[in-house]
């Protein structure tokens, strides 16, 4: 019988520890409810708009400024109040954004966690933007059409006074100092416009911007600690098990949540600072105040000493004051002129290309994929927290009447008589075998095993496998009774023990250990184990004889670092390894007894079910008892008639080495 499938194995764990899984599936369910109470889910919705800006507004980030003008507290207030919105539930700046995707094209995208609100914010930031962002422009570019014609007829002014000046007066003045004092005018003049303009955008520009900086929380040290722990297990695991092994799928399983956990672990915290467009703004309107002020002193100083040193009119110098007022006049209708133009088109509109590009989108998870996630971990973590491995399955011999009988002899017999008799019963002497009362260990089979004998040269040869194998050659068989009842104990005290590495040994030589454990491990293979019967006789191999293979490679060459797949030979059994023995190396103790051989039996046990090893005799070899060290457990193989100082001598040299004995078998 094959190993449980982890498929099977889950089910089964479910199944035992059902009210357990049900609560830890519950309490996840729970669990998503109240995340979707006090943190719901949050839906999106975009919308294109085309934005008619002036032609020197369009050169600056119309998208930071439009999000500036957002930020604003009051006007975030403005929004909410209009759409009746809660504000415990809307974090700053995420309620509407403004993103560049073009040339004067923006995508407004909203959120909130009302779906059905979407259109309504949106249409009402829009709204909002208009009032205090477009409506700005409009207003700014009326500003600036009034500047104009302010200067226009100012110059109008100094060109008349200038024009009469010259007709009634015969004052000369140097073309230098004049063509400087219009400079210094002009100056003024553009510093007067710049600092007006800077005082209307320092208006609509916020104080502060507010960011986003990543902080670790306190778990993250100890999640990371954690995840470090996880993986070094993993790693350890890879040595001993499969990648498809409970426990390594268990590990990987607790990586993955150290490692989910982990990058929820850093958090976003929200912070502020000040606007550097706005301190940027205001210390250009400090500088242009100072600058303006030295100007006038300047402008000033140069009219007094202009009056003082000129005491008749150069009407050279006034020719050319009077030509660049006319130029710049001229200058300053062409200005008005296209401001008035500008204004009359579609500057200052927001136009909607296109309303909801995408239905509502959800930001992250929905409240449903939150429930069928919280439902999936809830198994998931039930599955990890129950599961629990099954120990292998075993396939129950139980004894016949008739073997019960012959095993408790004529006690039975006479309490049978008396019981038909009428007569008393009698308390029945149960008489222990010697070995079991030396090694303190039952006996594996109910009577002893039966080796083949065969006499004569014809029916060797009628048969198909060698005579040794009766498993093979008679599997329906009286003689093969003990073997089958000794396999069923076998599977029983291997799944108790959670035993997989069983060696088969004997106090001396020509007892049957070899036929022994060559018919269990065929009775284990046709029962769908897989089966790894390793010769470890190097001083009278036979078990490739018995299979028909030959011994060129085997154990030997392992512990020389060659690959199992080099070695390892097929059986004409399915599920049946052989490893022969191989040449017999110079100290066969050293070789069974080197750390190569743990690590061989190791990395064996990890291709196979069960591993069965052959041994020469125990008193007359040392590597046999080296060996039973280094194996799970020991059945060992008695001879009727052999000596109790046998017995005791090999039972010390076991416990000596740490050897578990399972059992004993009769032969």
């Amino acid at each position: 019988m094959g190993q449980e499938s982890l498929f099977d194995g889950i089910v089964r764990s479910l199944k035992k520890n059902a009210g357990w899984a049900i609560f830890i599936i519950a309490l996840s369910v729970l669990a998503s409810f109240f995340i979707n109470r006090f943190s719901p889910s949050i839906y999106k919705s975009s919308t294109l708009l085309r934005i008619m800006t002036p032609a020197e507004l369009s050169e600056n980030d119309i998208a930071s400024e439009m999000n500036g003008v957002l930020a604003q507290k009051e006007v975030q207030d403005e929004i909410i109040k209009k759409c009746n919105l809660n504000r415990k539930n809307i974090k700053p700046n995420e309620l509407a954004k403004l993103t560049s995707s073009g040339p004067g094209i923006l995508t407004l995208t909203v959120k909130y966690e009302d779906p059905s609100l979407l259109n309504e914010i949106g249409t009402t930031v829009i709204q909002v933007l208009s009032n205090r962002f477009l409506d700005y422009s409009a207003e700014a570019q009326e500003f600036s059409a009034k500047i104009l014609q302010n200067k226009l007829e100012q110059l109008e002014k100094s060109i008349t006074k200038l024009r009469q000046l010259k007709i009634t007066s015969a004052i000369q003045d140097d073309s230098q100092a004049n063509s400087e004092i219009v400079d210094l005018e002009n100056k003024i003049q553009m510093l007067e416009e710049k600092i007006e303009m800077s005082s209307k955008l320092l208006q609509t520009t916020p104080q502060k911007i507010f960011y986003y900086v990543e902080e670790d929380s306190p778990q993250y040290k100890s999640v990371k600690q954690q995840l470090n722990v996880a993986r070094n297990e993993l790693a350890e695991l890879y040595k001993t098990y499969k990648e498809k092994h409970p426990k390594v799928i268990a590990c990987q399983n607790n990586i993955k949540d150290l490692e989910f956990r982990l990058s929820k672990a850093r958090t976003k915290v929200q912070k502020q600072k000040s606007n550097p467009d706005y301190l940027t703004i205001k210390s250009d309107i400090q500088n242009d105040k100072q600058s303006l002020d030295l100007l006038k002193d300047e402008l000033l100083t140069r009219k007094k000493l202009y009056a003082a040193n000129c005491n008749s009119t150069n009407s050279e110098g006034l020719n050319l004051r009077i030509a660049a007022l006319e130029e710049l006049h001229k200058k300053t209708i062409i200005e008005l002129e296209e401001s008035k133009i500008s204004k009359n088109t579609n500057t200052g509109r927001i136009n909607v290309l296109k309303k909801d590009l995408l239905p509502p989108q959800p930001v992250g998870f929905t409240p449903i994929q939150r429930d069928c996630l919280a439902l999936f971990s809830g198994v998931l973590v039930a599955v990890f927290l129950l599961y629990t491995p099954a120990p292998m399955k075993t396939e129950l011999v139980g004894i016949s009447t008739e073997a019960l009988v012959s095993s408790l002899g004529p006690q039975l017999e006479l309490g049978m008589n008396a019981s038909m008799n009428n007569e008393p019963k009698q308390p029945t002497p149960i008489i222990a075998e010697p070995a079991e009362v030396i090694l303190e260990v039952p006996a594996l089979a109910s009577e002893p095993l039966s080796l083949p004998c065969l006499v004569t040269e014809e029916e060797v040869l009628s048969l198909k496998y060698d005579e040794r194998l009766v498993s093979l050659n008679e599997p329906n068989s009286e003689i093969l009774k003990p073997y089958k009842n000794l396999v069923s104990n076998l599977q029983i005290s291997m799944s108790e023990s959670q035993t997989r590495i069983v060696m088969a040994c004997s106090s001396k030589s020509g007892t049957g250990n070899t036929t022994m454990i060559a018919n269990v491990g065929v009775l284990l293979a046709q029962a769908g184990y897989s089966v790894l019967l390793i010769d470890a006789n190097f001083r009278s191999p036979s078990i490739h004889r018995m299979f028909g293979l030959d011994n060129v490679k085997g154990l030997s060459n392992l512990l020389n670092g060659e690959k199992p797949y080099d070695i390892i030979q097929k059986s004409p059994v399915e599920n049946l390894s052989i490893i022969s023995s191989g040449i017999m190396p110079d100290s066969p103790e050293k070789a069974l007894g080197s750390p190569d051989m743990i690590k061989l039996l190791g990395n064996l046990k990890r291709r196979m079910e069960i591993i069965l090893i052959d041994t020469p005799a125990l008193l007359e070899y040392p590597e046999t008892a080296i060996l039973g060290g280094h194996s799970g457990a020991v059945v060992f193989l008695h001879r009727e008639g052999e000596s109790e100082d046998s017995l005791k001598e090999s039972k010390r040299i076991l416990n000596n080495v740490g050897a578990k004995i399972f059992g004993y078998v009769k032969i």
